[in-house]
């Protein structure tokens, strides 16, 4: 008879065993340079190219062959001057967590397929409601990040203003619907629109003042002409913690307006959503208890491994009545079947890693974090304006930061332009640190996100440190 075939590994226990020791010597080693690696896509496509694996292979090769092709072209994301995007380092136990949720692999479409992680996702959900001020009655889901939160809270707020959206589709609608995000806000707004069959133009961008937040008047003006040229306004949606400044938008006077429009009000919260564990940050946060829908990634400001998003509705009942694939009420489930949440049915489970995070660190540890990050990108705004040459271009609301440097000489705006990014790439180029260039009202403006859990006062004067330098050798003179 023949042998039945599986997929386990006779030697499991001393592979999980060297799979453990990677771990510990990549994370041991983070803080070594290069932040990241220097080679470009043709390159590192040839070095990993080859044929359809049909063949198995000894698992020691392979995991040195991950070890020697694939570590080393990777972006350390949890080095202390890794200060790109509104990326984050993930916490060590945010991971140990992430490892056994793949070992037990459970898939929380349906309470019964899984039930610990159907429980340990409610009462994450309950966690984050809680944090930003929610009270009895709220609904959320974990997603894979704030794209697909925004899609979830913008389908549930197309439901609740035009029902039978999500069956009849646009032609149930009788207006065209619009709605609103400053100027400053995150391109996955238009995706949720595109995806949601409303389309991108009917996203109006409105103009925001000088703290990058969004004018108040200007988004009142915009909503009365569109509903004067007949189009059907059904929500806004407000930054905390904008893509190129960090911006937060004002959100109790947001949060008045939508209520004397009938609008919805959603906050996009991906990145600053931390923020609402510290003093400085509630206070900036006021009113977000009033949204009716916010989306924030735990992947981000919380430390979690991604992928890891969050979406808060603040009544359960719109988003079950939204998303629900069957006749039945919320009254009548005997236990929750996240299927009928969100747009997933199989989705791994993101609730243990970050169950895991909050509870080995606690929220006041984490906040900590957010403190000492926010406090960074004051001192560094405040140092790098001393220095000559050095201009801050925002506001600093939260952790990020804006700047550019402006010779003696006078140079062109585009020769301007161009000089931030080839001081960008001398510092990259270093391998000391990590960051990127934005686009501000037509500027091009270096840009540091301090939002990492390892990084010191010492790296950030490291990173001013290496910007003169990088002034010095592209302009041939030192501050």
């Amino acid at each position: 008879m023949a042998t039945t075939k599986t997929l386990d590994l006779a030697d499991f226990d001393q592979q999980l065993h060297k799979v453990f020791e990677m771990i510990q010597h990549y994370t041991k080693n983070i803080t070594h340079n290069p932040v990241a690696p220097r080679i470009s896509y043709s390159e590192l496509a040839v070095l990993l190219e080859e044929g359809l694996p049909t063949a198995s292979m000894d698992m020691n090769t392979l995991l040195d062959q991950f070890n020697g092709k694939i570590v080393p072209y990777c972006v350390k994301m949890g080095h202390p001057r890794f200060l790109a995007w509104l990326l984050t380092s993930p916490s060590p136990a945010g991971t140990l967590g992430e490892l056994l949720s793949v070992a037990v692999n459970q898939i929380p479409a349906m309470y019964k397929s899984s039930p610990a992680a159907t429980v340990v996702e409610e009462l994450v959900i309950k966690w984050f409601g809680e944090m930003f001020g929610y009270q009895k009655n709220f609904g959320g889901i974990l997603t894979s990040g704030g794209t697909a939160a925004t899609i979830i809270g913008l389908a549930v707020a197309r439901e609740v203003h035009f029902p039978g959206a999500m069956k009849q589709g646009i032609y149930g609608m009788t207006k065209r619907p619009v709605m609103y995000v400053s100027d400053q806000g995150h391109s996955s707004v238009e995706r949720a629109a595109a995806v949601l069959g409303i389309g991108s133009q009917a996203v109006r961008r409105i103009p925001t003042d000088s703290h990058f937040r969004m004018d108040i008047k200007a988004l009142e003006e915009a909503i009365k002409q569109d509903m004067a040229a007949g189009f059907a306004p059904f929500c806004v949606v407000a930054q905390v913690g904008s893509t190129n400044t960090g911006s937060v938008d004002p959100i109790r006077q947001l949060a008045d307006l939508c209520k004397l429009h009938h609008l919805w009000l959603h906050i996009d919260a991906a990145y600053g959503g931390g923020a609402i564990l510290t003093t400085t940050g509630r206070t900036l946060l006021e009113g977000i208890e009033q949204a009716d829908s916010i989306a924030t990634d735990p992947h981000k400001w919380f430390f979690t491994p991604a992928e890891a998003g969050c979406v808060l509705i603040k009544n359960k009942q719109q988003l079950y009545d939204t998303f629900k694939g069957h006749e039945g009420s919320l009254a009548d489930e005997a236990a929750p079947d996240l299927m009928n949440y969100g747009l997933q049915c199989t989705r791994a489970s993101k609730a243990f890693k970050i169950w895991f995070a909050f509870k080995a660190y606690g929220l006041h540890t984490i906040a900590q974090i957010v403190e000492q990050n926010m406090a960074m990108a004051q001192s560094f705004k405040t140092k790098l304006a001393e220095t000559k040459g050095w201009h801050i271009l925002a506001p600093v609301a939260l952790s990020v930061v804006c700047f550019r440097y402006v010779p003696d000489q006078e140079l062109t705006a585009l020769q301007l332009n161009e000089l931030q990014l080839q001081l960008l790439k001398v510092v990259e180029d270093s391998g000391e640190a990590f960051f990127t260039a934005a686009g501000l009202r037509g500027t091009v403006v270096l840009r540091v996100c301090f939002a990492n859990h390892r990084t010191t006062m010492h790296d950030m004067e490291m990173v001013i440190g290496l910007l003169n330098k990088a002034v010095a050798s592209t302009l041939g003179h030192s501050n």
